[in-house]
C-alpha cells in the first residue's frame, strides 16, 4: 500500500475510531484500525463487536493494499506531525506501516489485515429514516449525561431511543435516560420525508451514543438512522456507525416524571448555575448536599463542609408560587441540567422535600429533567 493524504483529512476517521478501539492492549486486533487503500481513497474500520465504525476519506492512492495497525498509536503519531503536512503512508510484507512527513517518520508494527473481523459491520439494509443531524445531536446531549455507569443494571446503561409517526412526512423522536437518581427526556417532531410510519424502540449503549456525537460533528447536515436486526446504524459525513442494542426492558419513565408541583420557581439559568458552582467550590465530595430554601421572591443555597466551613448564597426569584420549602440535592445533578439546557430561564417544580423535582423551560418544551432529592 502506498498513499498520499493530508494530515487534516486523515485525522477525521482516526479521531472517530478512538472510543472504539481497545486501549487496554496493543496485541489484540480489536486495538487496531483496519485501513484499505482502493481506487477512490481510504476506507477505515474499527470494532469491539458492540460498536463498529466504517468511514471513507479521499486520498491519492498509488498502490492499493490493506493494513491493520494499533489505532491509538496511529492517532498519536499523526496528531504529533505538523499541521498542514502531506503524509505518505506505505506498508511492507511484515505488516508494518511507514508514516512519513518531511524529515519525520514513524514505523508502526501491525497485524495481518486478514485477521480483522470483516463481518462486524452489517451491510444489510433495514428500515430507515433520514433526519436533521442538529436535532439528533441536541437531543443526545440532553440525555447522554444521565445514563447509568453501573453495568449491573444493563437497561439503564444506554439511551432509550423511540420513533413513532406524528403526521405526513413527520416523526416523533424521543430519547430518555436515567441512572436511578435522575432522569432526562428530550423529544421533538422532526421532518422525515422517507419515514414509513414504523414504530421503533431500542436502547442504545452509552458508548455507542458517545461515538455517535463524534460522527455528528461532521459537515453533513443530515443523518440516516437504520434499524437492522439487533443493531441500530447511523450514517453521516461518509461514516457509518453500528451499535448493538441493549436487549433489556427500559423502565416505565412516564411513572417517574411528576405532574406540576405545588411549589414552582423560575430562575435565570446562568445565574443559578454560577451560584451552584460557588457554593460547591469548597469541596468535591460526592456526599455533599446543597440545601435550597425556597420562599417568596428568593432562593437561598447553602452547603456545609464539616472540616472546612459553610458556603451560602441567595438569588432573587422573579417567578414564584407555593409555600416555603427546604430541600436538598446533589449539586452536580443540578449543574448538569443547567449545562445542557441552553435556555435563558429554568423552572424547578416540587411538591415537598421528599418528592422528585421537575426541571424544565418554556423555551424548550420538549426537554424535561427529574432529580430525586437528598435527605437533609
Amino acid at each position: 500500500m502506498k498513499v498520499r493524504i493530508d494530515k487534516a483529512a486523515l485525522m477525521v476517521p482516526l479521531y472517530r475510531a478512538q472510543g472504539i478501539v481497545d486501549r487496554k492492549t496493543t496485541t489484540n486486533v480489536l486495538a487496531g484500525v483496519h485501513i484499505v487503500a482502493g481506487e477512490d481513497g481510504l476506507t477505515f474500520a474499527a470494532t469491539d463487536y458492540e460498536v463498529t465504525i466504517a468511514a471513507e476519506v479521499s486520498a491519492d492512492v498509488t498502490e492499493p493494499g490493506a493494513v491493520l495497525v494499533n489505532g491509538r498509536a496511529l492517532f498519536d503519531a499523526v496528531r504529533a506531525l505538523p499541521d498542514g503536512a502531506t503524509l505518505q503512508l506505505s506498508s511492507d510484507a511484515n505488516h508494518r506501516l511507514l508514516i512519513e512527513a518531511g524529515r519525520s517518520y514513524y514505523h508502526l508494527n501491525g497485524f495481518p489485515p486478514e485477521e480483522y473481523p470483516t463481518g462486524a459491520m452489517d451491510e444489510a439494509v433495514g428500515r430507515s429514516i433520514l433526519c436533521d443531524k442538529s436535532q439528533v445531536e441536541t437531543m443526545l446531549k440532553r440525555t447522554l449525561f444521565s445514563v447509568a455507569t453501573d453495568d449491573t443494571r444493563a437497561a439503564l446503561c444506554g439511551v432509550l431511543f423511540e420513533i413513532e409517526p406524528e403526521g405526513p412526512g413527520q416523526a416523533r423522536l424521543r430519547m430518555v435516560s436515567t441512572d436511578g437518581h435522575r432522569l432526562s427526556k428530550a423529544e421533538r417532531t422532526i421532518a422525515a420525508a422517507d419515514y414509513d410510519g414504523t414504530k421503533h424502540r431500542c436502547i442504545m449503549h452509552r458508548r455507542g451514543a458517545a461515538e455517535l456525537l463524534r460522527i455528528l460533528e461532521g459537515s453533513d447536515p443530515s443523518v440516516r438512522i437504520e434499524f437492522i436486526g439487533r443493531n441500530i446504524v447511523f450514517s453521516s459525513d461518509k461514516a457509518r456507525l453500528q451499535v448493538r442494542q441493549i436487549e433489556e426492558n427500559f423502565p416505565d419513565y412516564s411513572r417517574v416524571i411528576p405532574e406540576k408541583g405545588d411549589v414552582s420557581i423560575t430562575l435565570e439559568t446562568s445565574s443559578f448555575a454560577s451560584s451552584l458552582r460557588r457554593v460547591s467550590s469548597l469541596g468535591s465530595s460526592r456526599d455533599n448536599t446543597v440545601r435550597l430554601e425556597l420562599s417568596e421572591g428568593h432562593i437561598a443555597l447553602e452547603m456545609t463542609f464539616p472540616e472546612i466551613g459553610t458556603a451560602h448564597e441567595e438569588l432573587e426569584v422573579p417567578e414564584w408560587k407555593g409555600a416555603r420549602l427546604k430541600v436538598g440535592f446533589n449539586p452536580k445533578y443540578l449543574l448538569d441540567v443547567c449545562s445542557v439546557l441552553s435556555t435563558d430561564n429554568i423552572t424547578l417544580e416540587l411538591s415537598d422535600q421528599f418528592s422528585p423535582c421537575l426541571l424544565h423551560s418554556d423555551e424548550e418544551p420538549g426537554a424535561v429533567f427529574v432529580i430525586m432529592p437528598m435527605r437533609l
